[in-house]
């Protein structure tokens, strides 16, 4: 992957003077995506038992009653802007409801992690899971497990209903659906399994593309423009959409960074590398203006989360 990495870095240092990448910038103007669109995928994936191909990345959209199933492969797929399902190997995912304001999403087998980088006031992200519903009630990270019967909060907090009862979850804790009665139970938020380290390596390159991105509609090089606020944009150089804040930035979970386009001179250029370890960002928070040259952090969880904003003064 970092090969990849480089070459497509190595691309977009060479923007300006390639006819080609400009009318690829063109293009992606006028893409679109709503809740349900498969981002990415990594082996064997389907919807509605239809084998995806890598043609259908970024057109291909789960429709309501439609389930996004994988084998021994992973996908990731977008909901509201700022929000991303990725599924894990053997998993399946309904999408119940592709509503930009409430997308609702259930897991049907196997597991999936919601992250949530932006929530609007008003907003309702809803997912279901074995007769359960969680409500997202704040930015974070979270984990369902149908086979388990789990839902946990790695960060962030829920609020779980089920059979009459409810419980708020914050981080660290976790409910089984198997139990009598809903309880909510410590849990080592820092553990990763292979769905987390994959979806960290997601947000990583996520990040990149936003930052690139953003400075491409900053300078309004061909194509890329107008901006027309929060929402997904398409990168032709990583072949996904990524998410460009309305204004400012914000950290994910994960510790990495989505800028707006006004915020764009604050973003590390494409050859940097955002994986070096520069610090620990903590999710969900608006950074404020008024950095000195490129100090941003832009690292994945070590240890916990942890710092909060990166820089200071500005305003909100």
């Amino acid at each position: 992957m970092k090969t990849q990495w480089f070459l497509k870095s190595v691309a977009v240092l060479g923007f300006a003077g390639a006819s080609c990448s400009i009318l690829s910038a063109q293009q992606q103007a006028l893409r679109t995506a709503g809740p349900g669109t498969l981002n990415y995928y990594e082996e064997q994936v389907s919807i509605d038992g239809n084998a995806v191909n890598r043609n259908q990345v970024g057109y291909a959209q789960v429709q309501p009653n439609q389930i996004l199933s994988t084998g021994n492969g992973k996908a990731e797929a977008l909901l509201s802007p700022g929000v991303f399902v990725r599924i894990g190997s053997n998993s399946q995912v309904r999408m119940v409801s592709a509503d930009l304001a409430a997308p609702q999403v259930e897991v049907v087998q196997g597991e999936a992690m919601v992250e949530v980088d932006f929530k609007p006031k008003g907003a309702r992200i809803n997912v279901l899971e074995r007769g359960a519903n969680a409500s997202v009630l704040k930015v974070g990270l979270y984990r369902f497990n149908s086979d388990a019967a789990q839902i946990a909060v790695i960060d962030g907090k829920l609020d779980v209903s089920e059979s009459g009862q409810s419980k708020e979850l914050g981080r660290g804790k976790e409910v089984n659906l198997t139990a009598p009665k809903l309880k909510a139970v410590i849990f080592d938020p820092k553990a990763e399994d292979e769905l987390y380290r994959w979806s960290s390596v997601r947000a990583g390159y996520l990040a990149e593309a936003n930052a690139g991105t953003a400075q491409m509609y900053y300078a309004g090089y061909g194509g890329y423009g107008p901006f027309v606020g929060n929402g997904w944009y398409w990168d032709p150089y990583f072949d996904f959409y990524s998410w460009l804040p309305g204004y400012g930035f914000f950290y994910s979970p994960f510790g990495y960074p989505f800028f707006s386009p006004a915020c764009a001179i604050y973003a590390p250029r494409f050859g940097y590398g955002f994986r070096g370890g520069y610090g620990y960002g903590r999710g969900g928070y608006l950074a404020r203006g008024g950095f000195a040259g490129r100090g941003i952090a832009m690292a994945p969880r070590a240890g916990g989360f942890g710092g909060g904003f990166h820089g200071g003064g500005g305003r909100r």
